[in-house]
């Protein structure tokens, strides 16, 4: 058994399914845009722009040394050619070199795949691709807890049907020595593991790309579509399209009591369409260095196990980045903080230009910040939640200290809930409905009839002193573009503009081309 399996099932035991959901991002080679008008769906535009990424495009096929081809009709004993094919995948895994191309044709496998000691490493020029043609379907068989776990550097896997047909296995792991593997379009399905794809053990250099990942699923425990577990390096999570598992979207789990291992760092989580999952979108416990950018996520509820977040941050992670994501039917938009138990702090997180809206009853919340320290809310924009814009300070895990909010638009009736613990709190150059209500003191969910104090009350609490309200905060359209009251009205915090000044909110109008300067919040 792997340190991942045992690390799963002793947090399952001593924890419980609240305490295990965690997951993570990878290596950051790119400023965030929000520089011109922001599609509605994130994940489908052009970096630098304005305009998200682009989902991979298949090019021009590479070129291999040599060619495997494996066949439901073919036979081990033959050559593994076009014409006389391999039988299974797991012979041609043990053959196949740096350059080649390993080609599965369509038809069902039942096959416990593993590329270990048993396979070649490939090389960052010389990959070795296994490549489903027609895609062909992979099915488990009894025993073990995985249908493919991946320990070489530089493996492709490409175009797979994962079908685990309700067994407790997860689809596919990596660990090790994976520096340039990769798990691309592909569909994997119906599992009853804790994941559906995972990385362990030192995994490093992974990426999870333009797979479609979904109906993982243990009842009412954990089953979340991807996780990356303590010890995980370098990890990228693109395109996907993860949705109806009984966990997450994606989890960085932390080694909270139950591990003494080093938590995973330098994880991107970026394009991914991310819904309709029983718990989270996104769930980072004790990962560092997560960025979590140009998402869309929708579709959350609250449940025995989940406040229906779309984004939560908590237990111990820091140097946390989430920007540009697509936020809306949720019952809580981000969170960050808030934990149970005595794990610390949340601390260094940036919250910037995100579009949030139509937020949910019991909490309907937009963005929540409990017990943390250090976390800069910049450059959103929030609309048409049935509860609180923003809420800060209400001493769940300690003080919210040293929070930042900057150039928000807040375009909701119920403004703002501010706690009692929030040292250090500097809000300020944001954009309120007129009539918009604050408050003080407990947190709770507004009614619709529910009348607070008015800005000018609000600001004797020492913020938002060259804050604005209009009936103007959002151009008409769908695309959250600022109003005319909101353009060139921020202060420069470090992040990217176009005009005299920052626009408020999260959107950046009147950009022709892609500002040239970086991020320096």
């Amino acid at each position: 058994m792997t340190k991942l399996h045992s690390l799963l099932l002793t947090c399952s035991l001593a924890l419980g399914v609240a305490a295990c959901d965690q997951q993570g991002t990878g290596t950051v080679t790119e400023d965030p845009t929000g520089l011109s008008p922001s599609p509605s769906q994130p994940g489908t535009v052009t970096p630098g722009t304005g305009a998200g990424v682009q989902p991979t495009t298949p090019g021009q096929e590479p070129s291999y040394t040599r060619e495997w081809y494996v066949s439901p009709s073919g036979n081990d004993a033959s050559a593994g050619s076009k014409a006389a094919p391999f039988r299974t995948i797991g012979k041609a895994i043990t053959v196949a070199g740096p350059g080649e191309v390993v080609r599965v044709q369509s038809g069902t496998y039942a096959e416990r795949l593993r590329i270990g000691t048993n396979a070649k490493a490939g090389t960052a020029s010389a990959k070795i691709t296994l490549k489903g043609e027609g895609s062909p379907t992979i099915v488990p068989v009894s025993g073990g807890w995985y249908m493919l776990q991946v320990q070489r550097p530089h493996w492709v896997i490409d175009g797979f049907e994962f079908d685990v047909k309700g067994q407790a296995q997860a689809a596919v792991t990596f660990s090790g020595t994976t520096q340039g593997s990769v798990l691309r379009n592909s569909e994997l399905h119906h599992g009853a593991f804790g994941s559906g794809v995972n990385t362990a053990d030192d995994a490093v250099g992974v990426t999870i790309e333009n797979n479609h990942i979904h109906d993982f699923s243990r009842g009412s425990d954990d089953s979340h579509g991807i996780v990356i577990t303590p010890t995980s390096k370098d990890i990228t999570v693109r395109n996907n399209d993860i949705h109806r598992n009984s966990g997450d979207s994606v989890q960085c789990l932390g080694p909270e009591g139950f591990s003494t291992l080093p938590p995973a760092e330098n994880v991107l989580i970026e394009g991914n369409h991310l819904y309709s999952n029983d718990e989270n979108a996104v769930d980072i416990k004790s990962c560092f260095g997560v960025t979590v950018r140009r998402n869309r996520m929708h579709g959350f509820r609250t449940s025995a196990s989940a406040r229906g977040e779309a984004i939560v941050v908590h237990l111990s992670a820091r140097d946390v980045v989430i920007e540009d994501n697509d936020i809306s039917d949720a019952a809580l938009g981000i969170a960050v903080g808030g934990n149970k138990g005595n794990y610390g702090q949340v601390s260094n997180v940036s919250i910037r230009r995100n579009r949030i809206r139509d937020t949910v009853i019991p909490e309907g919340t937009g963005i929540r910040i409990e017990g943390s320290q250090n976390v800069r809310v910049l450059n959103n924009t929030i609309t048409n939640t049935e509860g609180f814009a923003f809420s800060v300070g209400h001493g769940t895990n300690g003080a919210s200290n040293d929070t930042v909010v900057k150039n928000n638009i807040f375009a909701s009736r119920a403004a703002v809930n501010l706690g009692s613990l929030t040292p250090g709190l500097a809000m300020d150059y944001n954009l309120y409905l007129n009539g918009a209500s604050f408050t003080e003191g407990s947190m709770f969910a507004p009614s619709s009839s529910w009348t607070g104090d008015p800005l000018s009350a609000w600001r004797a609490t020492g913020n938002d002193a060259h804050s604005v309200q209009t009936a103007n905060a959002l151009a008409s359209g769908s695309a959250l573009m600022p109003g005319s009251d909101a353009v060139d009205r921020g202060v420069d915090l470090g992040l990217p503009y176009c005009g005299k000044a920052p626009d408020l909110g999260a959107v950046e109008s009147g950009c022709t081309a892609g500002a040239s300067a970086s991020v320096t919040e």
